[in-house]
């Protein structure tokens, strides 16, 4: 049988699994480097801004796998998806720049089968364990050896079809240059003086995060620091007063009311913080909990953040919400449109989070 490869697609609160399946290809990172090259990526590991595990898996990732050779997706310790590597060779593709805040441009394209799903579940369920449950720490990417893996998908592999790939035809727009957000936000209504503010804030986010980030060991912002030196100072420039915003309000790290006093009826958003580079998806269940056990009954906006991306959810009253984000925002990278979540405009985002915005539909 063919070499079996298998490759992770994120952790909790931003798997990506769909994606691979979607489009017919598998991706990681880092890819902020540019196309692999041994030469540059050595330096890359030289300086600390890579370790040399993970560029000896972007090196295999990008020269060894071949054309037929088996590959599993794995979601945690789970197989999600089986497939075989086409004749397409590696690509670096700047669309897969920002993936839920990660820059995953090294890409392969593979057909997926969707048409074993079902039986890789019957591996994995009533009591029996994930393929890779006896693992501790897998690596993103490399080779199974496994026979405890290897075993149970011999069959699967029998049944592997050809066919051709998936269309593949994404545009996603460039980022903004912080002056092209500006204009953006004008033409929407927003003042002058509101724009400096909003564009100033960014350019403090953006300040702030590289130096958490250069200095992640010492120094990792705790979600408090987060909402307090990232977050704040956006809703303010956006034209929140602080009379308006709450830190700490009934156990939500930060809450907008539209009058005062600031009440349960008076709310009309709530957003809860995560430390920096936390997958935020997972945290929806815990904000709409909060709303539900508060009776907002006059929120209709929820966030989700870790002081760079933004999530923002909108929801009509009477109405359920629903996991699919109907905004979104990367203070490093700001687009209107993105491949994850798809069909959400920053500019667009940054308007809802104004306080007149709160009470229009995004």
């Amino acid at each position: 049988m063919s070499t079996v490869w298998q490759i992770g697609c994120g952790d909790n609160g931003r798997y990506y699994d769909d994606l691979f399946l979607k489009y017919d290809v598998m991706f990681m990172g880092p890819g902020r480097f540019g196309k692999f090259n041994e030469t540059v990526y050595a330096d890359m590991v030289e300086q600390k801004e890579l370790t040399k595990h993970k560029s000896n898996q972007i090196q295999s990732f990008t020269r060894d796998p071949e054309p037929d050779d088996t590959v599993l997706v794995r979601k945690g310790h789970l197989v999600a998806g089986i497939g075989v590597i086409s004749d397409e060779t590696y690509k670096h593709d700047e669309r897969f720049d920002d993936i839920y805040g990660w820059n995953l441009q090294h890409t392969r394209r593979v057909i997926w089968q969707d048409h074993l799903s079902k039986n890789l579940c019957e591996l994995q369920r009533d009591g029996k364990k994930p393929l890779f449950g006896h693992r501790k720490q897998i690596p993103t990417f490399t080779r199974v050896e496994d026979e405890i893996v290897l075993n149970p998908i011999f069959d699967l592999q029998k049944e592997i079809q050809t066919r051709e790939l998936k269309m593949f035809d994404l545009t996603i727009p460039s980022p903004l240059s912080l002056e092209s957000l500006g204009e953006g936000l004008f033409s929407r209504g927003i003042a002058n003086e509101a724009v400096d503010e909003v564009l100033r804030s960014i350019q403090r986010q953006r300040r702030l995060g590289k130096w958490y980030v250069r200095n992640e060991e010492h120094t990792r912002p705790s979600e408090h620091e987060v909402v307090a030196h990232m977050i704040l100072p956006l809703f303010v420039a956006l034209g929140w007063s602080e009379q308006q915003l709450a830190l700490e309000w009934n156990k939500v790290d930060l809450a907008g009311f539209g009058r005062i006093p600031r009440s349960t009826e008076s709310c009309v958003f709530i957003c809860e913080a995560k430390h920096l580079r936390h997958g935020l998806r997972s945290a929806f269940d815990q904000v709409s909990r909060y709303h539900k056990r508060l009776k907002l009954e006059n929120c209709n906006t929820l966030a989700l953040t870790d002081g760079i991306r933004l999530y923002l959810y909108r929801k009509e009253k009477g109405e359920e919400w629903t996991e699919k984000p109907s905004g979104y925002i990367n203070i490093e990278k700001i687009r209107t449109d993105h491949i994850a979540p798809a069909n959400t405009n920053a500019i667009d985002t940054l308007v809802a989070l104004t306080p007149a915005g709160m009470y229009n539909k995004l």
